[in-house]
């Protein structure tokens, strides 16, 4: 383990892909229409989506078909009774929230190293699918639908750690494609404890803005004692089998944690100092989600343009002359 870590964080301060620690990987979010066609392979998403997303984390690509609110299915993939852990509370005052993970074959090249599987049936794609049903339900306004479902199909399509992370923003997205209410956006983030520096160094300088102070345990010029650790955010698979993995989803305008996973123990001092930088870096993430609703809503108002040249009328505008007949 130890000569593992050695190579995790060169003495530069550079990451196994060149990065530095407070640095993500480059993104991509896109709001597409739904493919048309399906096949019965489970690692096809469904076809004729109500709302669907695409989201690249460097090399992890995750997919987001949402279908609802409709009528809640008896049978099928979404009846409640597979691993997508749909179903549960009391039936007919809130619509319920069901997932299932589907599995690209050829995304089957990180599986030995602890990646997901083929079929979604392992146990790392039943704790996804129970991560993302407990991230969205107190965020969705469920009881405008009462006796319904909302079904959240993700497809992995390329993983290179941090799924969870990607998940959660591709569900996002294809949540607010849909046009279902949320409280806020929901932005996730993968982070990391690197214990590597002293705990008197001077603190982290992020590449981007931050909005809160410094906790108490992190590391300041005063010489007053931190954590001892470097953060990493946005871990590729290679940081996240070496290192103490944190998953934050934030409601960035509230800045209110509603989902934490973390399955290694930590110090007290380091899993606040890795929330707080989950927390701002959560903003950046933000920041993209909406460049791409942006991109999206203008793409959708730009047929209403076009016809606006043809019917005037149709958008509220006056035709050419009519203003001198009047006056």
């Amino acid at each position: 383990m130890a000569s593992s870590r050695a190579q995790l964080l060169t003495p530069s301060n550079l990451r196994v892909d060149s990065r530095l620690p407070l640095e993500l990987r480059s993104l991509s979010f896109q709001i597409l229409p739904s493919p048309p066609t399906s096949s019965s392979s489970p690692a096809t998403a469904p076809a004729n989506a109500d709302g669907y997303a695409l989201v690249s984390h460097g090399l992890t690509r995750v997919s987001a078909s949402v279908f609802g609110p409709r009528e809640s299915l008896k049978t099928g993939a979404f009846s409640g009774g597979g691993g997508g852990g749909g179903g549960g509370g009391k039936a007919g005052d809130k619509a319920t929230v069901n997932v299932e993970v589907g599995v690209a074959g050829w995304s089957e090249r990180n599986q030995a190293g602890g990646g997901v599987r083929k079929g979604g049936k392992d146990r790392k794609t039943i704790e996804l699918n129970s991560s993302i049903k407990a991230t969205f339900e107190p965020v969705l306004l469920l009881h405008l639908y009462p006796r319904s479902s909302i079904d959240i199909y993700i497809q992995v399509l390329e993983s290179d750690g941090s799924l969870l992370q990607a998940s959660i923003n591709a569900t996002t997205l294809a949540l607010i494609s849909a046009g279902l209410p949320l409280s806020d956006y929901v932005c996730a983030l993968s982070l990391a404890s690197y214990p590597s520096i002293s705990p008197t160094a001077p603190p982290q300088i992020p590449p981007f803005e931050t909005t809160t102070q410094s906790v108490p345990h992190s590391n300041k010029d005063s010489g007053t004692i931190g954590s001892g650790s470097t953060t990493l955010l946005d871990l590729c698979q290679a940081e996240e089998q070496a290192l103490p993995c944190l998953t934050v989803a934030v409601l960035p305008r509230s800045s209110k944690v509603t989902l934490v996973s973390l399955e290694s123990r930590v110090g007290v001092g380091r899993f606040e100092e890795m929330l707080r930088w989950g927390v701002e870096g959560s903003k950046v993430v933000q920041a993209a989600m909406e460049d791409c609703v942006r991109l999206w809503a203008q793409n959708l108002a730009a047929p209403s343009k076009d016809l606006g040249s043809l019917f005037p009328g149709m958008v509220g505008v006056k035709p050419k002359g009519e203003d001198d007949m009047q006056q």
